[in-house]
């Protein structure tokens, strides 16, 4: 879907400043990142509500307070807490069927197990390195991989990164559809103009759906 969250090739953000090499400034932030990578559920994308966030709350809150947001809205739907839970915190807890409760003493030991979601699946690929491609201008209103400042546009492919569940279909429980994903590089003039430096270049990592052959 096109939104807020799709920031890549916008104007008028002013230049990226980085803080620092800290990834974390205060305490609150970390639990938040392990709290979303131990509430664990089916689909690994499942965690992007925030890209149905308010503009406005998007730009605000930091990545932090997004991933804060993803959190309550990926708790909620499975019922591992209420509303009122989350509005007080000090009352009484649900108890929910199915779901396991981690120890704090086991956090350490599960946060260092690594969940990816590459498949292992004999699927040919459609695309060699070194193809040339264009990007499908499709705009989809559901949940999409493809920034909006690809498409359209010409690519060559420089890297088959192998088979992954498509997070198109995989995040609305429609099937994984495997496919192959590319490493796909754009020259800085196909995406911004002749005001780009020619010798610049952008790659994307794209799904084989998202790409047809360049005639």
């Amino acid at each position: 879907m096109n939104g807020i969250h799709d920031m890549g090739g916008m104007d008028g953000f002013g230049e990226v400043l980085p803080q620092d090499n800290e990834a974390f400034h205060e305490d609150w932030e970390k639990q938040i990142f392990v709290a979303n990578r131990l509430v664990r559920t089916p689909s690994l994308n499942e965690g992007r509500s925030t890209e149905y966030m308010d503009p406005v709350d998007y730009l605000g809150w930091g990545y932090f307070g997004r991933s804060l947001h993803s959190l309550e809205r990926k708790v909620l739907r499975h019922g591992l807490v209420t509303e009122e839970e989350l509005e007080n915190p000090d009352g009484r807890l649900a108890r929910v069927d199915g779901f396991e409760v981690i120890k704090a003493e086991e956090v350490e030991a599960r946060f260092r197990t690594r969940r990816g979601s590459r498949v292992q699946v004999d699927v040919s690929p459609k695309f060699q390195v070194g193809d040339r491609v264009i990007v499908k201008n499709e705009h989809p209103p559901t949940y999409t991989r493809c920034p909006r400042y690809v498409r359209g546009l010409r690519g060559q492919v420089q890297r088959d990164r192998g088979v992954w569940p498509f997070p198109d279909t995989a995040s609305y429980g429609l099937g994984d559809k495997p496919q192959h994903c590319y490493s796909v590089r754009f020259a800085a003039t196909e995406l911004w103009g002749s005001r780009a430096d020619p010798k610049d270049r952008v790659y994307a990592d794209l799904f084989e759906d998202y790409l047809e052959v360049a005639s």
